[in-house]
């Protein structure tokens, strides 16, 4: 999910903010989400075992930073409710998480790896919390036939050509800048949009990324801060 540089004719048009059509799958039309589990594709109970290992994990990096969430002061926990656990809370969470937790706490890796842990040591098979009704999907299909055409489809680009211009990935896909002649001429549209003036990038960053790398992330949190990707790419 960032920001990608292409190349794509000059006279290029598509609209700013809208996926581009070749990266939109038609055949999705024919499938919706499976109503046993909203589209999860996991059970009642998979899903609240997910909530409770969320908190667990949660418990183990507050245990770190000496802090108790407000979450877990807010919890009915009976007993330990507003408080905050010790190291040995969080030598638990880093066992079933096969790791400590950054500087940002657990991830969803993390809580992943425990849940996974949790449901073998109860001895259930690994399929446990698996909604029967879509496998796990989380879709239904009208028909196998909508759902090998889906599987079939494959995703077209938008024509290559002479121009620049930025599009983001978050989505499937779309533009977010006009299409420029040239690198600075993009790098100075950048600079004074909200993709740019409001995030601190410069017309320097910007020229840096478009003749440089070409993609960054949008948003990147790290031991310097929060930078948008195009900052943190150099």
């Amino acid at each position: 999910m960032g920001r990608e540089l292409k190349r794509v004719p000059l006279d290029f048009k598509w609209p700013e903010n809208k996926p581009w059509e070749g990266y939109l799958n038609p055949h999705y039309a024919k499938s919706h989400n499976c109503p046993a589990c909203g589209g999860s594709g996991a059970t009642t109970a998979s899903q609240r075992l997910g909530d409770l290992v969320s908190l667990l994990m949660l418990s183990g990096t507050d245990a770190l930073r000496g802090a108790c969430h407000p979450y877990l002061s807010e919890a009915p926990l009976y007993s330990t409710q507003g408080k905050t656990c010790g190291a040995d809370m969080a030598e638990l969470t880093a066992g079933l998480a096969g790791r400590a937790p950054s500087f940002m706490g657990h991830d969803a890796c993390d809580k992943w790896s425990a849940t996974k842990k949790i449901i073998a040591a109860a001895g259930m098979p690994e399929e446990w919390g698996t909604c029967q009704e879509c496998n796990g999907d989380g879709t239904i299909w009208d028909s196998p036939e909508a759902e090998q055409a889906a599987e079939d489809w494959t995703r077209t680009h938008p024509p290559a050509g002479d121009g620049y211009q930025i599009w983001e990935t978050v989505s499937e896909g779309s533009p977010i800048s006009p299409v420029f002649a040239t690198p600075e001429e993009l790098a100075q549209h950048m600079a004074g949009t909200r993709w740019g003036a409001d995030k601190g990038s410069s017309v320097e960053t910007w020229l840096k990324f478009i003749n440089g790398p070409g993609w960054a992330l949008s948003m990147v949190m790290d031991s310097n801060g929060i930078r948008t990707g195009a900052d943190a790419a150099f």
